[in-house]
């Protein structure tokens, strides 16, 4: 993100926002077509933390309404943080058959959850709803 110096908050805000939805969602895309390694869900949930950070620095911008937004990619994370914990934890039970097989059903529940929150979250007109909000002059 590139801001102006000599520019208000919100006209920074304005300019810089709605583009970086656009690599967020394209970002998205690519994690969700199914061909992730779990490691690179991660790195998406990493980026899902950064953008979802960057919004809440513009909360006194756009007021209450980008909450709605922020507890989106609340959600997103908290998903994608689940298939990383089991993943993670994987390497840990590698003498307990059973208790590997009700993690990897874990995972793949996790995932399947993400899948279906991202389709949500990118259903139809969604990018365009969100380029469109971010770019508009926010209201406190």
């Amino acid at each position: 993100m590139k801001w102006k110096p000599s520019g208000t908050a919100s006209a920074s805000a304005r300019a810089a926002l709605p583009k970086l939805a656009q690599k967020y969602f394209e970002a998205g895309r690519k994690a969700a077509n199914g061909k992730r390694s779990p490691g690179q869900l991660h790195k998406f949930r990493i980026a899902t933390k950064k953008f979802r950070y960057t919004l809440e620095l513009f909360k006194p911008v756009y007021g209450a309404s980008l909450e709605r937004h922020i507890d989106a990619l609340r959600e997103l994370q908290s998903i994608l943080g689940k298939v990383n914990d089991h993943h993670t934890l994987k390497p840990l039970l590698k003498g307990d058959k059973a208790l590997k097989a009700k993690l990897h059903d874990a995972m793949e529940k996790h995932l399947g959850k993400f899948h279906e929150q991202w389709k949500a979250f990118d259903a139809p007109g969604e990018l365009k709803r969100w380029k469109t909000y971010l770019g508009a002059e926010p209201r406190p």
